[in-house]
């Protein structure tokens, strides 16, 4: 199926065009299914899976959903993502430690991380760190599946790893991180250096190569707000984060010439130009609730420079509103990000374990009703 009624939508998106309707998507590490979640709205429409549904994120214990919801739901773009990693669990699977040496112990229905391998934060314990290889095994599935998902007709994106910042705060401690970027700022340097020349970019070679030409658009991730603000100055930023991210996003587009989408939570609205700047198309998950990352605003300012992915419904609106608050609060937000094309459908973050089936498919059902452009 070269010519898709579903790639066409997607790429009638990314290009800033209308199509007949919003592009809908669900599946990817920033808008899957927590496993309970997933498990309840299979009950909830009587169907049985084949099998159980693999795990894409042991952290947030998300699964890739069930080809019967993605048919259900009317989806149209689907993501290559390369196995999960090896890890040393525990006896009774309550705790594990990560190929990056990174200790998880469950948690309010998720692993949370509890140590972190570079504990001294010195630049010669830093020397003696190996990163871990994304190894050909991990990706040896995604020919076949890529070319499955063609054939069928799906528009085809892919995702990496967790972002710059992110994996160096995880290996040093956050908390530890964010002093190292106030009072050592050439050891935090260094670290997010490393983090990109040597799991980065190889990353992220091995993964495009293994998904194949099919692909129409790339997501990376980096989360640099919380609700309120962003998670240190926009000078750090500017001095460390920014160059790395941008030869990050030139190698991405040396690989494919495909846009460049970026994850990052919380009120960035201040790094948003900046990203921009250094070559990121769109961003995901647009959490509008967070300050200054109104709605109409964004698109207003950004929306020629930006599609945004996401968007739709804040989590908790999604798991304690009803059906009917669920649908109008989506039918508000489409009406601002869908003019002009640029907007693919999705939740804000990941579908949480207590999120109702009935929600779930308001969403969605909202999404295939409000989002059409005829």
């Amino acid at each position: 199926m070269p010519n898709s009624l579903r790639r066409q939508r997607f790429q009638a998106c990314l290009e800033h065009r209308q199509s007949d309707r919003l592009p809908l998507t669900l599946g990817s590490p920033s808008c899957s299914l927590h496993r309970s979640a997933h498990a309840r709205l299979l009950n909830h429409l009587g169907l049985q899976p084949a099998q159980e549904a693999p795990i894409i994120d042991a952290i947030l214990q998300i699964v890739e959903p069930d080809p019967q919801i993605i048919e259900f739901l009317d989806i149209d773009v689907l993501w290559l993502l390369p196995d999960e990693p090896p890890a040393d669990w525990d006896a009774e699977g309550r705790s594990y430690v990560d190929e990056l040496g990174r200790c998880f112990v469950e948690g309010g229905g998720f692993f949370n991380q509890v140590a972190s391998p570079l504990k001294e934060g010195s630049l010669e314990e830093l020397r003696s760190y190996y990163f871990p290889a994304l190894t050909p095994e991990r990706v040896g599935k995604l020919p076949h599946k890529a070319r499955d998902l063609f054939d069928k007709g799906f528009a085809l994106a892919v995702d990496g790893p967790w972002g710059i910042y992110e994996i160096s705060s995880s290996l040093r401690g956050t908390e530890n991180y964010l002093v190292d970027l106030a009072l050592n700022p050439d050891y935090a340097r260094q670290l997010a250096e490393r983090v990109l020349e040597e799991y980065h970019l190889p990353y992220y070679s091995l993964l495009l190569e293994a998904a194949g030409p099919e692909i129409q658009m790339v997501m990376v991730s980096d989360d640099l707000g919380s609700q309120n603000g962003l998670i240190f100055s926009p000078r750090a930023f500017r001095a460390i984060f920014k160059p790395l991210l941008k030869r990050l996003v030139e190698h991405l587009h040396s690989l494919r010439n495909v846009p460049v989408y970026m994850h990052s939570d919380g009120a960035i609205y201040d790094l948003i130009p900046d990203l921009i700047e250094i070559g990121i198309e769109g961003l995901n998950p647009v959490q509008y609730t967070a300050r200054g990352m109104d709605l109409k605003r964004l698109k207003s300012e950004f929306g020629h420079d930006l599609g945004f992915f996401g968007g739709t419904l804040e989590n908790e609106m999604l798991s304690f509103s009803t059906e009917d608050e669920v649908r109008q609060q989506a039918r508000e937000n489409i009406a601002i990000l869908a003019p002009g094309g640029g907007f693919l459908f999705a939740p804000i973050h990941n579908i949480s374990p207590e999120v109702p089936a009935e929600n779930i498919l308001a969403l969605y059902r909202a999404g295939r009703e409000y989002g059409h452009y005829e």
